[in-house]
């Protein structure tokens, strides 16, 4: 009974050992989508009276644990700033362009499958996930919405490069789908040449220096 114990607390040990941690500090740039959001007006609603444009770099950490193989699980968030454009009817009839600012928040978790094994200096990697977006409430006057929150997935790959032992350079692109930010209404209106209704699109690229352990 005590050596059979011993024997599977062993073998625990030894897989954990097996594996790799890695924290990476990251920071890039996020394009976000051309799309329009929609309206706040209730009356004379257009779809692209509200628009989004990048503002700040994007900045955040990323956590991966990388099997003794091909694979890793992959967290981290990320926290940038875009510039807000919106033609808000203040209630006199007269909708008024407003300009401000928000806060996007980024939280992931995405399968790693790597192209060369552990050790290697040089691995290229392919990445699918899920996220949650937080978006702050705009600072705006005359906004009536509050802040947003919306699911959606992501998909990219990049490189890790083994610098010295235990410290990598890495570098990824991904593809973000998430829903449209705010929630507003659309007008009705034939012209979709630049909308999904209810979707909405970042192109993110970062690169950071992983240190693992």
């Amino acid at each position: 009974m005590w050596v059979k114990c011993a024997a599977i607390f062993a073998a625990a040990v030894t897989s954990l050992t097996a594996q790799e941690w890695e924290v990476a500090p990251v920071g890039g740039y996020l394009r976000l989508s051309k799309k329009p959001i929609g309206s706040l007006n209730q009356t004379k609603a257009k779809d692209d009276d509200t628009k989004l444009f990048p503002k700040q770099p994007a900045y955040g950490v990323t956590a991966t644990w990388n099997s003794r193989g091909y694979y890793g699980i992959e967290a981290g968030v990320l926290r940038s700033r875009a510039r807000i454009e919106s033609n808000i009817d203040p209630g006199d009839g007269t909708p008024v362009v407003q300009r401000g600012t928000v806060t996007e928040n980024q939280v992931f978790v995405n399968g790693v499958a790597y192209f060369m094994p552990r050790g290697e200096r040089f691995r290229p990697y392919a990445t699918a996930g899920s996220q949650v977006q937080f978006w702050s409430k705009p600072s705006l006057a005359n906004w009536v919405g509050g802040s947003s929150k919306n699911v959606g997935f992501n998909y990219g790959g990049g490189v890790k490069i083994r610098l010295v032992k235990s410290v990598l350079f890495r570098i990824d692109v991904r593809d973000i789908w998430a829903g449209a930010p705010y929630s507003l209404q659309y007008a009705t209106s034939a012209d979709t040449s630049l909308r999904t209704p209810g979707l909405y699109r970042q192109l993110q690229g970062t690169v950071g220096i992983g240190f693992t352990f």
